[in-house]
């Protein structure tokens, strides 16, 4: 698996365009677009369509990293992640933290997490 990119804008009435591109192993890229609809508070948003139920944005510095946080329910079993995004391919020390102590927060062991190999194979397809 290659590091996924990730656009994201935010919309007029509050709700998130995302689209994700997904570096495949024959060179190409696969590239799903949705929208994260905004949820009653802010900072909260849903995307019943992909069973996410719950996705926030718990820190971000609006400049270099945004740390997100996804609960998904399906066919009866509850999933949470976190994910680290940033606008560099290096680690920003401070999303980095922050994504630790929330691990620590919502159950995860920060020491299972993984960081993909970077890859350049969907600039073309998000532009």
């Amino acid at each position: 698996m290659k590091m996924p990119m990730v656009v994201v804008k935010y919309l007029a009435n509050g709700d998130l365009s995302v689209k994700f591109g997904y570096p495949m192993p024959d060179g190409g890229c696969q590239k799903i677009e949705t929208t994260f609809t905004k949820g009653a508070v802010a900072g909260q948003f849903s995307n019943p369509a992909m069973a996410q139920m719950d996705i926030r944005v718990p820190f971000t510095d609006y400049l270099h990293f945004a740390v997100m946080y996804f609960k998904t329910q399906k066919q009866g079993m509850e999933n949470v992640w976190l994910q680290l995004y940033a606008r560099s391919p290096e680690i920003f020390p401070e999303g980095a933290q922050k994504m630790q102590q929330l691990a620590a927060q919502v159950g995860l062991n920060p020491s299972q997490g993984a960081l993909l190999p970077g890859s350049d194979q969907c600039v073309g397809a998000l532009a």
